[in-house]
């Protein structure tokens, strides 16, 4: 069998990079994209000349100020860049019909059997870099390796715009001395646990059994850290129109400001339950666990998650399962985040429609989202919306004259 050959894409600082392409005045300049700049946001991109203060996505706002004084706030534009990254991935294309879109910056390219008619992987890699830089004005970073894993491993080693080819007999040796922390799917948790134990490198964590990995971590978890240690991934690229359906569905929303009073964390979770019900009819999809997430002014963040018998696709249906989870939580800071999400989905099994009380309730549902569909989100909304700023803020309201 062939060794597979797969190419991952990844923009460099995408958004900012988009942001200065499309403003000579922001070039070379240190910029930052974020949210709504009226509300409290945080960094979503930083250009590599506010990296180099110490600022890094995720930082709230005023913390990436303090560092670096000078930096341009830009406001993003989530449509826009995923228009542009659109135009990456039709110049991906011409090269294998196999490509998965992994986030907004990054994709990967199947490149097994198609490399050969276009010089080799590596001279795809350099064409497509190149393209993009000319026709777009933008960095991009590419790896090539024998899996998925290993391949955006390369295209992290030489950021910006960088290439990094590791073949399959090179990938031991790389990964040796490589920190735990720089291999996707070890995050901080698996980081600090893996740290106490003295593992710190990738070749480490080699050497320790899978079942002692196990009895650490479980089946699951223990597993898997014993096959990213020595660089195995057999996931296949999953072009776009093979992509399995999404499994869960949910919103988050970052409050104006710190907040225990429940009133107000309560509306938040109506007006995104709203938007999560709306997001699981337009995909025909119900789902039966409702998991509400907390996180804290610390950004200590804390989930809590019920399962119902039935399926659920109403807004305040949801709603009502996660302020149930929400009365059973006792706040141990002021909240400065508040989530909602759906999963156990199924595009078959929906509400219980022979029930005459939810046959009335699915028939206004539907009435209000042909009103929205036509006129806008949330044209029409539930009246208790209204009378919070918070809620409206999140949901886009609109108050009418009548």
């Amino acid at each position: 069998m062939a060794e597979r050959i797969i190419l991952h894409l990844d923009m460099d600082a995408f958004f900012a990079s988009v942001e200065s392409a499309a403003n000579p005045w922001l070039r070379g300049k240190p910029v930052f994209v974020c949210g709504n700049r009226h509300s409290r946001t945080v960094v979503a991109t930083a250009s590599y000349e506010a990296r180099a203060f110490g600022v890094r996505t995720g930082m709230a706002i005023h913390e990436a100020l303090a560092l670096c004084p000078s930096a341009i706030v830009v406001e993003g534009s989530p449509a826009k860049y995923a228009d542009v990254f659109q135009q990456v991935t039709q110049m991906m294309g011409r090269y294998s019909p196999t490509l998965e879109v992994y986030s907004i910056d990054e994709a990967f390219l199947d490149l097994t059997a198609t490399a050969e008619r276009f010089g080799g992987s590596l001279a795809i890699a350099r064409v497509l870099q190149e393209e993009v830089r000319t026709r777009l004005g933008l960095p991009c970073s590419i790896g090539l390796g024998p899996n998925k894993l290993i391949a955006k491993l390369a295209s992290s080693m030489k950021k910006p715009n960088g290439i990094t080819e590791i073949r399959a007999d090179e990938v031991q040796g790389v990964l040796a001395d490589l920190p735990i922390e720089e291999l996707c799917g070890i995050g901080p948790a698996f980081q600090a646990a893996l740290n106490a134990r003295g593992i710190t490198t990738c070749g480490e964590l080699a050497q320790v059994s899978p079942e002692r990995l196990i009895a650490w971590f479980g089946s699951c978890a223990g597993r898997q850290l014993a096959r990213l240690a020595r660089g195995i991934d057999e996931r296949p690229v999953v072009a776009g129109d093979q992509a399995p359906a999404a499994q869960s569905m949910g919103h988050l929303h970052t409050l104006s400001r710190d907040t225990d009073d429940p009133a107000v964390i309560r509306a938040v979770l109506l007006a995104l339950s709203e938007k999560v019900g709306r997001r699981l009819r337009a995909d025909g999809a119900a789902g039966r666990t409702v998991t509400v997430t907390l996180r804290y002014r610390d950004f200590t963040t804390y989930s809590r998650a019920r399962t119902l018998d039935r399926f659920l696709d109403d807004g305040y249906d949801i709603y009502d399962t996660g302020r149930r989870i929400l009365g059973r939580l006792r706040l141990s800071q002021p909240v400065r985040m508040v989530g909602i999400s759906v999963s156990g989905l199924s595009r078959e099994m929906r509400q219980q429609w022979w029930l005459p009380e939810v046959a009335r309730r699915s028939r206004l549902v539907a009435s209000c989202d042909r009103i929205n569909d036509r006129f806008g989100e949330a044209t029409v909304s539930p009246a208790t919306l209204l009378y919070d700023p918070e809620a409206r803020q999140h949901y886009q309201l609109k108050r009418y004259p009548f």
